[in-house]
């Protein structure tokens, strides 16, 4: 069902809520991709080699095939963001427009119940957010503690920060954002088994840039390729060193890769399990509100966590904005099989155009998710406030 958005109604919720968001790769579109069909040939593969299917040649040239890919639309540009590249401007700013918006509805929170923090959980590995973070210059954690070598740990998280005014020993509290990000980053750097350090340089990433393969061991993917595609034209292909040189490199990232069994690798890996569980955790918290944007819960072990919750908890409330008002089947499933009718899936209005066909007024993409409903939802938040204090 395509619910209408009454920002009146968040206005409150926000206000007395305590406040998440679930991001995924769409907001950071169009400068980077999604994963596309990456995920599923993936786990295809996989599939595949442990039924014998494909021989360690094949299986070679489709996964390095698959990694170069994903390392080419989703991982290098990412150097152009620290560079603060021109390329990036447009996405940046709408990642600050957001961030310097929640974190003014943060200021006017009046509850003196709730904490001024929101958590921003993502399964993307870019560094916008950072980026965006230190730019607009508000408080946050990300899980790393210390100035020449931080390092990750869990325990930095859900920290407070007050400020104390100088003449008057005034103390209130600052906004703060958790940021959780599920499926590891580009800013982590594994250090032995159990650490992880923070790489401001994305040094692995330049290193895998290092490491070319030849255009001639790669094959080719498009929309229309399946996975029984690539694999034949694997067969007449011989990988070489440079192969195993780029998928070496590359499987030193400190994120889990796209593919359907990362939950079988997250379990595996103490911090990406404590982050689902913090997820899991804080959904389950009384009065809670989860906004979901640029996720599609095409992944089923976030899905499944966060549909667990809202069935456990008739407190939660989760809105889903999809980009366009043809809903995405993992966006339906949810709210199919949700049993608290707590789940509102958000799409662009619609006008009927001359053939009588309802079309679309907007997307719902990062800029006009800012624009049509938190701006505007500060807005409100403001207007609140003129008529307490002309009432005062």
């Amino acid at each position: 069902m395509k619910d209408k958005l009454k920002i009146s109604e968040l206005k409150d919720i926000v206000q007395d809520c305590n406040i998440n968001f679930l991001l995924g790769s769409g907001v950071s579109m169009p400068y980077l991709s999604t994963l596309g069909k990456i995920e599923q040939f993936l786990t295809e593969l996989a599939d595949k080699k442990e039924k014998g299917e494909v021989t360690d040649d094949q299986e070679k040239i489709v996964r390095v095939s698959l990694y170069k890919k994903f390392f080419d639309e989703a991982i290098l540009k990412n150097l152009e963001i620290l560079k603060n590249s021109d390329d990036t401007n447009d996405v940046l700013n709408n990642y600050k427009t957001f961030l310097k918006t929640l974190n003014a509805i943060l200021l006017k929170r009046k509850s003196t119940i709730l904490n001024k923090q929101i958590n921003l959980f993502t399964s993307n590995i870019d560094v916008f957010l950072e980026k965006a973070l230190e730019s607009i210059n508000v408080e946050y954690n990300d899980g790393f503690s210390g100035r020449f070598s931080p390092m990750f740990n869990l325990s930095n998280f859900k920290k407070s920060f007050f400020k104390t005014s100088l003449h008057y020993d005034n103390t209130s509290e600052l906004p703060v954002f958790n940021l959780m990000k599920i499926h590891g980053s580009l800013t982590w750097n594994k250090e032995g088994e159990e650490n992880i350090s923070f790489s401001a340089d994305l040094g692995i990433v330049k290193k895998i840039k290092s490491k070319t393969v030849s255009e001639d061991k790669l094959i080719e993917i498009d929309d229309d390729t399946i996975i029984d595609d690539l694999i034949t034209k694997a067969s007449s292909m011989t990988p070489d060193a440079s192969i195993c040189e780029f998928i070496a490199e590359y499987e030193k990232l400190a994120i889990v890769n796209p593919t359907k069994e990362k939950f079988r690798e997250t379990v595996l890996n103490r911090n990406y399990y404590e982050l689902l569980r913090i997820y899991s955790n804080e959904l389950e918290k009384e009065n809670t509100v989860l906004f979901v944007a640029g996720f599609s819960f095409a992944d089923e072990h976030i899905r499944d966590v966060t549909l667990r919750a809202a069935n456990s908890n008739p407190t939660l409330k989760i809105y889903i904005f999809s980009h366009t008002s043809n809903i995405d089947n993992g966006m339906q499933q949810m709210q199919d099989k949700s049993i608290n009718n707590n789940i509102e899936i958000v799409t662009p209005d619609q006008t009927e155009n001359d053939k009588k066909e309802m079309i679309d007024d907007f997307k719902y993409n990062f800029h006009n998710l800012n624009e049509k409903v938190f701006c505007e939802l500060l807005k409100r938040i403001g207007e609140k406030e003129e008529k307490r204090s002309e009432k005062n």
